[in-house]
């Protein structure tokens, strides 16, 4: 007769305890992420990989280099991609922006990382980066900001 509701008593308890542990686990995370970052020795641990390829004839490029956005806070982390374009950048889990560049095509900037109510302490993202090459007339990537353009002058 009382075996029932002990019994869910106990199921809803350890539900309860199993929540508060993870919620306490989870902002302590955010906390020694946040403290580290302070600090200046936060460890990458956000992993972005994916294919660099050719925005027109979609054949990888090989070497490109693959690092966060110089215009961005530091620490940055860079990697380069292989003969066959493949690339995995190891970096922070804050949302920032990366830089993907290459000989003879156009810089491409891409946002990556998760808002910090999001995250976990750490994580994957895929990322596919078609580079369009300096001299086409493939439109620009999502993403891409090119530098604006300097109006002539006329004079007279």
């Amino acid at each position: 007769m009382w075996i029932r509701p002990a019994l869910r008593l106990a199921i809803v308890f350890g539900l309860l305890f199993g929540c508060v542990f993870f919620a306490f686990w989870w902002a302590g995370s955010a906390v020694r992420f946040s403290a580290e970052r302070v600090a200046d020795r936060t460890a990458p641990a956000w992993r972005v990989s994916g294919t660099v390829r050719d925005a027109v004839t979609h054949q990888p490029i090989p070497w490109a280099l693959v690092e966060d956005d110089p215009a961005g806070q530091p620490p940055f982390f860079h990697a380069d991609a292989d003969y066959r374009g493949v690339f995995e950048l190891l970096t922070l889990a804050e949302p920032h922006r990366i830089r993907v560049s290459a000989p003879g095509y156009r810089p491409l900037s891409l946002s990556i990382g998760r808002a910090w109510f999001v995250w976990m302490p750490r994580g994957n993202e895929k990322k596919n980066i078609d580079l369009p090459p300096l001299h086409s007339l493939v439109p620009p990537q999502m993403g891409y900001q090119p530098k604006p353009l300097r109006k002539k002058r006329h004079t007279r």
